[in-house]
């Protein structure tokens, strides 16, 4: 079982990394290991094969990291595009917002509204909020674009800022193994970019977190807010 944790809760994997056994992550990572596993500290196998510096196991975590995302990806395409064929299309738009009794830190809590489109096979998906780095709230203007095809799909990250498109084909031919594994291969500069750049981990207690129904009066006499969406009454 090479999911088998010893009594810290580390698996052969994260132990051959720390230890920096090349050989040893090497043969767990053919035998399937999952790489993306976090420890008890919330470090990825990642983080751990960074810190031991050695650009030759950075490149190694990377490349499986990578092909079991695609691998996970890939084998969820066909059932995804025959959901999409059966699906009307729509447009919605999603408001959510984290709000706080302490003075002042609602100001700082997250919120955004996302716009999703729905066409066919294709999905496009825009939201300002882009993630949580260095204790502040990232922010954008991004689209992720999803067209759905026969042979697969292609995914497509809009930065509107920038003016950039990042493009992935997810080409359901290239679910051979070996092909897909080895178009994984990180660059050297991928790599010596890991190697260069601080191994930060950020932890968001989330015990104290309620979730509620958005209300409407005042107070006192409050009640669930109502409205009507493509002519049906929908609690919001």
């Amino acid at each position: 079982d090479v999911e088998l944790t010893d009594p810290r809760g580390r698996t052969p994997l994260e132990l051959a990394v720390s230890l920096g056994h090349l050989e040893s992550v090497r043969v767990l990572l053919r035998h399937n290991a999952n790489v993306g596993r976090e420890n008890a500290n919330g470090w990825t196998v990642l983080q751990e094969a960074v810190s031991t510096g050695d650009p030759e196991m950075v490149q190694l975590v990377l490349q499986y990291r990578d092909y079991q995302r695609a691998t996970r990806r890939l084998a969820g395409i066909p059932e995804l595009l025959s959901k999409l064929r059966r699906a009307s299309d729509f447009y919605v738009e999603m408001k959510w917002e984290f709000t706080s009794w302490v003075p002042l830190v609602s100001k700082v809590c997250p919120s955004d509204v996302y716009r999703v489109w729905k066409r066919g096979e294709s999905l496009r998906v825009d939201t300002t909020l882009l993630g949580f780095e260095h204790m502040t709230w990232q922010r954008g203007r991004r689209s992720y674009i999803f067209k759905g095809e026969d042979e697969g799909a292609v995914v497509m990250e809009v930065d509107h800022d920038k003016q950039v498109v990042y493009t992935e084909t997810l080409a359901l031919a290239l679910h051979e193994p070996e092909l897909l594994l080895a178009a994984m291969q990180p660059t050297e500069e991928h790599v010596a970019g890991r190697l260069t750049s601080p191994i930060v981990s950020t932890h968001l207690d989330t015990r104290n977190i309620a979730f509620e129904r958005n209300k409407s009066g005042i107070w006192g006499w409050r009640s669930e807010k109502m409205e009507v969406v493509s002519g049906y009454e929908a609690k919001v």
